[in-house]
């Protein structure tokens, strides 16, 4: 299956089949494509929360808005996606450590240029106060990924923004973590009954969305 195919098929479960679980080989693939999401000069500003159990649904169900519950308590699993509280000195160091193991990195010069080019849009951002919008950004990238790449594999997903971020983030104790939660994805496989498995897709025409430069003047 192509990625148009995959952008096709794919819809937001509503309610999912409780009896069926996401294997953990599976989860773990769902885990790897997550780690391998792109952002914006490689910032990787985020951290991942997971949970499958009862306990762990409980613990984040008061932060999550109740018409959000019939996702949260069928799923078999969800994802926490977090954004850092800015991003450090340390923190730009780890990641140029990594990409220096990863051998992204080919010498002193290099590991410099990549370290203030960085940097440079660090600063950009946290001068007009966007360093949390920017790394925001960076969390819906990969969501998407997260999304598409459990579709390729037959899993369904819901992406959920309804929940009390202030909440989660005191639940969860984000503050240990250095961090405060964004997005919400709960996965697993589709119920039978869920009204939306079933409803055609609808968006706006091509011609309402898109606008040629090479011809289009405005």
């Amino acid at each position: 299956m192509d990625f148009l195919e995959l952008s096709e098929k794919r819809f937001t479960a509503k309610k999912f089949d409780p009896s069926k679980s996401i294997s953990a080989e599976d989860f773990d693939k769902l885990k790897k494509i997550l780690q391998l999401a792109p952002s914006s000069v490689n910032s990787q500003p985020w951290i991942f929360l997971t949970g499958s159990s009862e306990e762990a649904k409980k613990r984040i169900r008061p932060a999550v808005a109740d018409f959000n519950w019939p996702r949260l308590d069928t799923c078999s699993h969800f994802v926490l996606i977090a954004v850092r509280n800015g991003l450090s000195d340390k923190y730009q160091h780890r990641l140029l450590e990594q990409e220096t193991k990863d051998g992204r990195v080919a010498n002193e010069e290099a590991a410099k240029e990549i370290y203030d080019g960085r940097q440079y849009f660090i600063n950009l951002r946290e001068q007009v106060g966007e360093t949390l919008n920017w790394e925001k950004k960076q969390a819906y990238i990969a969501m998407t990924a997260l999304l598409y790449g459990a579709s390729s594999m037959g899993i369904d997903s819901t992406p959920i923004e309804g929940f009390d971020e202030a909440a989660m983030d005191k639940v969860l104790n984000l503050d240990m973590y250095g961090a405060r939660s964004v997005l919400l994805v709960t996965l697993g496989y589709d119920a039978e009954d869920d009204h939306n498995r079933t409803r055609p897709k609808s968006r706006l025409p091509q011609e309402d969305i898109f606008y040629d430069l090479d011809k289009y003047r405005g």
